[in-house]
């Protein structure tokens, strides 16, 4: 078995494509929301370790809101980066997408820890929002990608 040269070796480099790049717009987003989930983390931060939700619920209601807003901020550039990672050249509804997936779990999460700060919800109740969830996204995906 012969091992190529490193003359040849150089011309497959150069054959082999290199993945496409994320665009300008998308690059800009990820470093937004990134940036801005790294704000929502330490104003979070500072509700959660400062209020009480049992002597002040209001308090404790935007605190699990500013929760629910960092995880989604968290959650946006993750959720496109690796949607670039695993799908490389696809870029139809990537960032509709992402955003969407973020949001709805930030507003699961959040709506349940307001849920339970106000002294409603049930490990049921969130088990029962997020299949609603799951059905409303695969219908959603579907419809992206099978629209014209």
């Amino acid at each position: 078995m012969r091992l190529p040269t490193p003359v040849e070796r150089a011309s497959q480099a150069a054959e082999r494509e290199a993945p496409p790049r994320i665009p300008v717009t998308d690059q800009r987003l990820i470093r937004i929301t990134a940036v801005a989930a790294l704000a929502g983390a330490l104003l979070s931060a500072l509700l959660l370790t400062s209020v009480n939700p049992s002597v002040d619920p209001i308090a404790g209601l935007a605190a699990s809101l500013a929760f629910g807003c960092t995880l989604a901020l968290a959650t946006a550039p993750i959720l496109l980066v690796e949607s670039y990672r695993r799908h490389p050249g696809q870029w139809r509804g990537r960032r509709r997408r992402a955003l969407r997936r973020s949001f709805a779990l930030g507003a699961i999460v959040g709506g349940y820890s307001a849920f339970r700060v106000v002294g409603f919800g049930s490990p049921s109740g969130l088990l029962i929002a997020v299949l609603i969830a799951a059905v409303i996204e695969a219908a959603l995906t579907r419809a992206d990608d099978d629209s014209v």
